[in-house]
């Protein structure tokens, strides 16, 4: 990697950190539709059969010519795309984040563009996005819903599964105090006060005690991304942090299928997890290591606890689960 990404906190800085709580739409579409366009053996292996998905929808409809337009503006291997294509709206919904994309003032639209012809020739039509034209815009909007529909979309509960399992962890370590999630940040290093990661080119941002949005991303791999104006609020997108599997580690599914055909696949899953499990079994720590939404979990735990299969108590500010004899009786009669 040819540079280093230096984020810079101050004392106030800690106190306007944000964690985003949900995978973010526009930055999912962004960095998905550029997985489909990288070849397979230089993606982590996590994101390898969603490539390969990825890649059969891109011969349906007129999907590919539409990322051909997305991809001249903002390509796999640009160390710079515009930030307005990626608006801190997106938080609240793909469509609250491209009515503020549509909306982008055109002297906005002139210097983004400007700065992404530094780093790459760009098509032609983009000077007619630079000078401001809204056809041209609202096109580049459009690409965007339809890429995000078909080629995202139908993987979006596993997204947002896997960043609520990152955030989960981010959770637990802030019982440590705010470094601590600071340091469990891939692929970023924290000596105090700086955070530094593996980056395209040698950049500094400096805080100024605006603090900083943290966006953990399913499909960003390899470098963290930050948005490269300077005026804009800070933003970071790292990759989504991945418990390695070993010892402790809660199993991917139940040994039998009978035990998924009786309890259902996931509720099955969420049993398991309470035997052997690393740590002190917690609704955030289960989700986590199963990687499933945390309200997911705990409806499971309720029908579980109604089952009387497992139960819970609370234990200072966590409640905690475990297994009853006749939870643990029915996963040792799943076992061969």
């Amino acid at each position: 990697m040819a540079g280093v990404l230096h984020v810079h906190f101050n004392d106030r800085d800690f106190r306007h950190v944000q964690l985003a709580p949900t995978a973010d739409p526009l930055w999912e579409t962004i960095l998905g539709l550029h997985v489909a366009y990288t070849p397979a053996p230089l993606l982590p292996a996590r994101l390898r059969p969603w490539h390969g998905r990825a890649r059969r929808r891109l011969h349906q409809g007129d999907l590919r010519r539409t990322c051909r337009l997305l991809n001249g503006i903002a390509p796999p291997d640009a160390p710079y795309f515009p930030d307005f294509l990626t608006p801190a709206e997106s938080e609240d919904g793909i469509t609250a984040g491209l009515r503020t994309l549509r909306s982008t003032p055109a002297t906005r639209l002139a210097r983004e563009v400007r700065l992404a012809a530094r780093h790459r020739p760009l098509p032609a039509w983009t000077r007619r996005l630079a000078a401001g034209d809204r056809t041209v815009l609202d096109d580049l909007a459009d690409a965007l819903h339809l890429v995000h529909d078909r080629l995202v979309a139908p993987d979006w509960s596993e997204i947002e599964a896997t960043v609520a399992a990152d955030r989960a962890r981010q959770l637990d370590a802030l019982e440590a105090g705010l470094p601590a999630v600071l340091a469990t940040l891939d692929p970023f290093t924290w000596a105090d006060p700086v955070l530094s990661a593996p980056y395209p080119v040698n950049s500094s941002l400096h805080l100024h005690g605006r603090g900083v949005r943290l966006v953990p991303s399913y499909f960003c791999h390899t470098t963290p991304i930050a948005l490269a104006d300077p005026g804009l609020p800070p933003v970071v997108v790292h990759p989504v942090r991945r418990r390695p599997a070993g010892p402790g580690t809660a199993p991917a599914a139940p040994r039998d299928a009978a035990l998924a055909a009786l309890l259902g696949a996931s509720r099955a899953r969420v049993l398991a997890a309470l035997t052997g499990a690393a740590g002190t079994p917690t609704t955030g720590g289960v989700a986590a290591r199963l990687g499933m939404p945390a309200s997911s979990v705990s409806g499971h735990l309720t029908v579980l606890r109604r089952a009387g299969l497992a139960e819970s108590e609370r234990a200072g500010p966590h409640v905690v689960h475990r297994l009853t004899a006749r939870g643990r009786h029915l996963l040792e009669a799943d076992r061969p």
